[in-house]
């Protein structure tokens, strides 16, 4: 039994350039772009450029797919050249395009094993397209959620024993004076500043020494 041959039609008619400002945005356009969202792509743009066209119904002039570019090409230079593709469909098929275009590209999944593999071979200098590329590997649990461990590498070791004092008790001075003395008996400055004493006196930890030990 032979296969039935899909029909399925061509509906690109035209491939073209023009400057970002004559593009006309679709009122029906329900997608909204998020800051990160935005960030990630002007960080793909600087990095690699235009790899995909816009898409614009022949029949009205309206944008389909690529308000995000768009706006922020416009930000930068109204008349910058922007590649698109001319498709020629009805205005209840732009309508389903509008609604169903990047939805159906949301569906798709990713293989763990081939997406890992994917993202050990990217190098990117956009710090937003690393963080976006980071976040994707989290989600789908290539590396650990906000894991200390792996936030801390490089970073100098360090080990905080947790000392709690003996005893603390309140001391009420109702002077000055009292205060000089006290701090004169106990050896050790007290200023408008001072939240708490050690007594004995105890050297505090400079944290800068675990820096200098871990650089040398």
């Amino acid at each position: 039994m032979s296969k039935r041959k899909p029909d399925w039609k061509n509906r690109i008619i035209e491939y073209g350039e023009m400057p970002a400002n004559q593009y006309l945005a679709h009122e029906l356009n329900a997608r909204r772009h998020p800051g990160k969202q935005r960030e990630a792509l002007i960080g793909s743009l600087n990095e690699v450029g235009w790899v995909a066209p816009v898409i614009v119904s022949a029949r009205t002039g309206k944008l389909l797919d690529g308000h995000a570019r768009i706006e922020e090409t416009l930000t930068k230079d109204e008349e910058a050249m922007i590649p698109f593709v001319k498709v020629d469909v009805s205005e209840n098929e732009e309508r389903t395009i509008l609604a169903s275009f990047d939805p159906i590209t949301g569906l798709a999944t990713y293989d763990r094993e081939a997406l890992d593999a994917l993202l050990r071979e990217v190098s990117t200098g956009e710090a937003a397209l690393q963080e976006m590329l980071a976040g994707l590997a989290a989600k789908e649990g290539l590396i650990p959620v906000d894991d200390p461990n792996e936030l801390w590498q490089g970073m100098p070791e360090f080990n905080q024993q947790e000392e709690k004092p003996f005893r603390s008790l309140i001391v009420h001075i109702h002077s000055q004076e009292d205060v000089d003395t006290f701090a004169r008996l106990v050896d050790q400055s007290i200023t408008d500043k001072t939240k708490f004493i050690n007594f004995p006196y105890i050297e505090p930890v400079d944290l800068k020494q675990y820096v200098v030990e871990n650089e040398s």
